[in-house]
């Protein structure tokens, strides 16, 4: 079996997340792909983050149609700062069977030196990327090569996926305007619900 880990904030979660994780559904054949929203998000400004169930609550809303598509609160119970090692353990134990992948962002992948005991994140799993708008396929290409002194699996889609941010979502929403070309319709109905980043 092969299951992937997509960690973040989800801040809120939108079309690009779901397209990317579609995508390593199909190159390499995954039989599930969980979202785990952060608690708190390392490495990263927290202050403009709303609260971890309802990016919980919007992450089962955009998901649900999704057969291979599962959500985990585990990060979110865990509280405090939430280190991917951490997580990558966890279902590591829950699935010990499975073969583990984790997809992140191309911005991810170029600092993943800096992270938390990143040397388990490499002897653990198989980390999944794709290129965007500030990091072509060759720039991720060369930093893969110089992870392999670390041991380090990653497999490279070599197609772009949509560069879309959710900060530039909650620009939008700040402004009123029509976000429904980026987010699941039951995820603006959410947000209206609930006034979230206005």
């Amino acid at each position: 079996m092969k299951i992937a880990i997509f960690g973040g904030s989800f801040n809120p979660i939108h079309n690009a997340h779901i397209k990317l994780a579609l995508r390593f559904v199909d190159e390499v054949s995954l039989d599930k792909v969980i979202f785990v929203p952060t608690f708190i998000t390392p490495l990263k400004d927290n202050s403009f983050v709303v609260e971890p169930m309802h990016r919980l609550k919007m992450c089962e809303l955009a998901l649900s149609e999704y057969e291979k598509f599962e959500v985990s609160d585990v990060e979110i119970k865990r509280e405090g700062l939430s280190y991917t090692s951490d997580t990558i353990a966890y279902f590591k134990e829950k699935y010990n069977d499975a073969e583990i992948y984790f997809i992140m962002g191309a911005d991810m992948f170029m600092t993943l030196e800096s992270w938390h005991e990143f040397q388990y994140i490499f002897d653990n799993v198989t980390v999944l990327t794709a290129p965007r708008d500030d990091c072509n396929y060759k720039e991720l290409c060369d930093k893969f090569s110089e992870y392999k002194k670390y041991n380090c699996k990653a497999h490279i889609t070599e197609e772009y996926i949509e560069d879309l941010s959710s900060t530039f979502i909650r620009d939008m929403i700040i402004d009123n305007k029509d976000v429904s070309a980026y987010l699941n319709h039951d995820v603006i109905s959410y947000i209206t619900q609930h006034d979230l980043y206005r």
